[in-house]
């Protein structure tokens, strides 16, 4: 798929002690004796990352309407760094889509941020060759099981809506893909996690069934760069 390695730069600024999780948007971090309150981007519970005492990796985005002046990078889990940053899949996959697309998608033209669909938006409209239009969400993975790499952490009624629009789009002839962004780079393969969101789980199949297509990337981070490692296969159904 791609035939040289691929590497996002994205240093972080400092290493602390995550201690808690007040609320889903703050963290509150020991760094070199002190107690700061550091932004958490990411919507899911991340409970194999957020751990009181877990090494986490920060970043200092100091701004004058923000709260805190860092934002939560990664954290410690299974011995590896977790990115754990929502904020950045846009501009990870869109950099990636700027130097790699057409190694990604063959036949890739152009591409479009966040268009609307609906009364929603996706994440990427692809305009392929022939006029063909392709409609992509992207959806990242921080919890494993093992070597599998699961998602949501959490029950997520907006990713199971996402997967609706794209089996609706591609009942009507459209092409639809959901791309998994795998930040866990112990794992092999990937499941959606039925016992936390069954709902999501069915959708998930749902969508595969009528032709949704699917894209699992691994990724790696080790405090400087996001490397795309490789794709990964959905775990075989036990």
């Amino acid at each position: 798929m791609w035939k040289t390695p691929w590497k996002y730069p994205l240093a972080a600024d400092a290493c602390g002690r995550f201690l808690e999780r007040p609320n889903r948007f703050l963290a509150r971090v020991e760094l070199e004796g002190k107690i700061i309150e550091v932004h958490v981007h990411d919507p899911g519970r991340l409970p194999q990352v957020l751990l009181p005492g877990t090494p986490v990796l920060i970043k200092y985005r100091p701004g004058p309407k923000r709260r805190t002046s860092w934002d939560l990078l990664a954290g410690k889990a299974a011995g590896h760094w977790v990115f754990a940053h929502s904020g950045y899949h846009r501009p990870l996959t869109q950099t990636l889509l700027s130097e790699r697309g057409p190694d990604i998608f063959p036949g890739l033209k152009a591409f479009k941020p966040e268009p609307q669909v609906n009364k929603g938006r996706l994440d990427y409209l692809l305009e392929l060759e022939k006029g063909d239009r392709m409609f992509v969400e992207i959806k990242g993975c921080t919890l494993a099981e093992g070597q599998k790499a699961l998602f949501p952490d959490a029950p997520t009624s907006r990713g199971r809506k996402h997967l609706q629009v794209l089996t609706e789009l591609k009942k009507q002839g459209i092409k639809a893909l959901v791309w998994l962004l795998v930040f866990r780079p112990e794992c092999t393969c990937f499941a959606p996690a039925g016992g936390i969101d069954p709902l999501f789980t069915r959708a998930f199949y749902e969508a595969l069934e009528v032709g949704v297509e699917l894209k699992i990337f691994q990724f790696s981070y080790d405090g400087r760069f996001l490397r795309l490692e490789k794709a990964l296969p959905l775990c075989e159904v036990s």
